[in-house]
């Protein structure tokens, strides 16, 4: 979420937010690992983009990242990844939180994801599907209600129907990570069924069939 990352670097020059000093540390990981995900995932234009192989690549090397974002926080080597069972009612140590989060290993997961997410954006937009931002609905949203034929046949407007699926999508994804957190999953859980799911998409585009 890259808007939210430049937001809490701008801020952080105020020390901004109360109590979490590093955090604009985090975004500006996120960032330039972003930057360069992107730099890195765009270059693929000079290898055939569209092909079904170089799509299958992406989203293996995609996966292969998130995988190992959910061994390092499977094995505590980032106790800030590693939460679970989180009850909302419980009070957490501020002191253990920040030495937590302080941990080199956490900005080297932000990092990782962060790149691998650059690959997906990329994609979406060598494909041509430019309705769905695949990371933020603000975007989205605008576009969903301010189309003309909002209420059109489900055939008459695909776009549309992209864009309702996304919103559907993202949310039903954003309450399975809250419960995930709340179980004995936690945020591992989350990452490694997140890397299932590219892996999938990896093997999906080579027996796609192609135009």
């Amino acid at each position: 979420m890259q808007t939210g990352n430049s937001i809490f670097l701008a801020i952080g020059a105020a020390g901004l937010p109360i109590g979490q000093s590093g955090i604009w540390l985090r975004a500006l990981v996120s960032l330039c690992a972003f930057w360069l995900g992107c730099c890195f995932f765009s270059s693929a234009r000079h290898f055939y983009p569209k092909r079904k192989a170089t799509l299958s690549i992406s989203f293996f090397l995609q996966a292969s990242l998130m995988f190992i974002s959910a061994a390092l926080a499977q094995t505590n080597i980032a106790p800030a990844f590693n939460y679970k069972r989180l009850d909302p009612k419980a009070t957490q140590d501020n002191a253990q939180k920040q030495a937590d989060e302080d941990n080199w290993a956490v900005q080297l997961i932000i990092a990782l994801l962060a790149f691998q997410s650059s690959g997906q954006i990329v994609l979406s937009r060598t494909l041509g599907f430019n309705e769905i931002p695949t990371n933020v609905v603000t975007s989205l949203y605008c576009d969903l209600l301010s189309d003309r034929e909002l209420f059109a046949p489900l055939a008459a407007n695909v776009k549309r129907n992209r864009r309702v699926v996304a919103v559907v999508l993202l949310f039903g994804g954003g309450v399975a990570g809250g419960w995930l957190q709340r179980s004995s999953a936690g945020m591992p859980g989350a990452l490694w069924i997140a890397g299932s799911v590219k892996t999938v998409i990896a093997l999906a585009w080579l027996v796609w069939k192609g135009k």
